[in-house]
């Protein structure tokens, strides 16, 4: 049995690689005011619905293709990239992935966990951008732009889990 769950966790790993990839690349303008891409909202439903040590093990591979070259990044690609502003950012990405799944699961507590990984994000991206750019406004300027994308990405995540729980 632990064999059959460790092949559909690997599966499933397989498959939110991609879309967490994919996320990177739609960036989504809602009328001017909010832009955001979807790799925050695929990235919390990997960490739902995946082990922690799946979790970790998905975003070291998602991270390590980025810093060799392959353009799964939103940005760039490369250890220059990686260590350039957006470092907090995947700080934020693994730090997140320790985030527990609180039951029971319903709309409620997914808000909570989308909450939750988007503000560790945020949190650890936040203070690197202030902190490399020597710039505290710089900081809050990244904070307000990205904010918003953040509540309309958690709600999203919390509707798309609550959703799925609805189907079983």
């Amino acid at each position: 049995m632990k064999n059959i769950s460790h092949k559909k966790h690997s599966l499933m790993a397989g498959a939110f690689l991609f879309l967490l990839i994919l996320g990177a690349k739609i960036d989504l303008d809602v009328g001017g005011i909010v832009s955001f891409t979807l790799q925050t909202l695929f990235l919390g439903l990997v960490y739902y619905y995946l082990p922690q040590a799946f979790r970790i093990g998905l975003m070291s591979a998602y991270l390590c293709l980025g810093i060799i070259g392959i353009p799964v990044f939103n940005g760039g690609v490369g250890w220059s990239y990686f260590t350039s502003w957006p470092l907090g950012f995947f700080i934020g990405f693994l730090v997140s992935a320790f985030i527990p799944v609180v039951q029971p699961r319903g709309f409620a507590s997914a808000v909570r966990f989308f909450a939750q990984v988007h503000g560790v994000i945020i949190i650890c991206g936040i203070m690197w951008v202030g902190f490399y750019a020597s710039s505290s406004i710089q900081a809050f300027e990244t904070f307000s732009q990205i904010l918003p994308g953040a509540f309309i990405k958690t709600f999203a995540g919390a509707g798309i889990v609550w959703a799925l729980f609805k189907m079983k």
